[in-house]
């Protein structure tokens, strides 16, 4: 039996492939009203941790952040379970791809949640979970700054969008890498748009791939986790062999492939699991039964256990303490 492992041994092993003593556990929600402020987001993330104990802990700040210093109007929410909403979209001519500038990351919205980073390591010592800041990939914010138009630009207007995608991808950079000297641990890499009901495989690979590398090149020399999560449906799932990360997360429930066969088709470790849906509409004891079968399904080994996405905000605390309180000893 493998000895007992501290939050961090625990998941940097599970990371590199190694034997655990048990399966680390992650979860996240938003907090859309209190992750307006660095406070608010800081306290609402140690709050959650501190409450269901798990291993890793991933920053959730909002869903628009990286978009707000290019010029995007926010309708901001009044309680912790509305999203923002962008009022209305920064980029819709080809040419406005051609007027982004790379931003100073330590002002701004960019800087506010820097910000956060830092006071949630001041709140936090050696013993607790190690900490994973969500970054957007560069397609993934020109879908957020464009909307439905970027899919016409892509096809119509590919060099503008370059342009744009050159810029937004050296922003990323300068951000995961300070997110880093800020405290977080590593970097979870959301990527929403590596998809074959959005992308040819072509163009996944000419505007998604590309600029997802460049985004990470100033952190992948570094011994830090890195996690790719692939967002969506029918999901480009074998590109993440292209990339530089020790984890891949996907939606197991909602598209291929199932953990059985990514643990073929990947020798990354698999931080993923547990179905958003049923977190949010189903019983404890369901619950209980599919992160078991996980662990079963992997033996424990390559596996964070982890929501798909993130957790809806109306998921019952009755199911998210059924998780916490899974056996998960290998």
């Amino acid at each position: 039996m493998t000895q007992q492992l501290s939050k961090r041994e625990r998941v940097y092993a599970a990371l590199e492939g190694q034997p655990v003593d048990q399966a680390p556990l992650s979860l996240w929600r938003h907090f859309h009203k209190q992750d307006q402020t660095p406070a608010g987001l800081a306290s609402a993330t140690v709050a959650f941790y501190e409450k269901y104990d798990f291993d890793l802990i991933k920053m959730t700040p909002s869903g628009l952040y990286a978009i707000e210093d290019w010029g995007a109007q926010i309708a901001l929410s009044k309680d912790d379970d509305t999203p923002p909403r962008l009022k209305k979209p920064v980029v819709r001519k080809p040419d406005d791809w051609r007027n982004l500038t790379t931003l100073t990351i330590t002002e701004g919205s960019y800087g506010q949640v820097l910000e956060a980073t830092r006071l949630l390591g001041s709140q936090l010592n050696e013993h607790d979970a190690p900490v994973l800041m969500t970054v957007f990939s560069p397609l993934t914010i020109a879908y957020k700054l464009a909307g439905e138009a970027l899919l016409d630009h892509l096809q119509n207007h590919a060099t503008d969008v370059h342009i744009g995608l050159a810029t937004i991808a050296e922003t990323t950079a300068r951000f995961a890498n300070a997110a880093l000297e800020a405290g977080a641990d590593g970097i979870f890499f959301a990527s929403q748009l590596s998809r074959s009901d959005l992308l040819t495989e072509e163009l996944c690979q000419a505007f998604v791939v590309r600029y997802d590398l460049i985004a990470l090149e100033r952190v992948k020399s570094q011994p830090v986790p890195l996690v790719l999560h692939l967002h969506g449906e029918n999901i480009f799932f074998e590109t993440v062999n292209q990339y530089p990360v020790h984890a891949v997360s996907w939606h197991n429930y909602e598209t291929s492939p199932t953990i059985e066969e990514a643990l073929v088709l990947t020798d990354k470790t698999l931080m993923t699991g547990l179905d958003r849906t049923l977190l949010e509409l189903g019983r404890p004891e369901d619950i209980v039964a599919q992160a078991q079968a996980v662990i079963e399904a992997t033996g424990s080994q390559r596996l964070i256990l982890a929501p798909a996405c993130v957790i809806p905000t109306g998921a019952p605390l009755e199911n998210l303490e059924a998780v916490a309180n899974v056996d998960r000893s290998v």
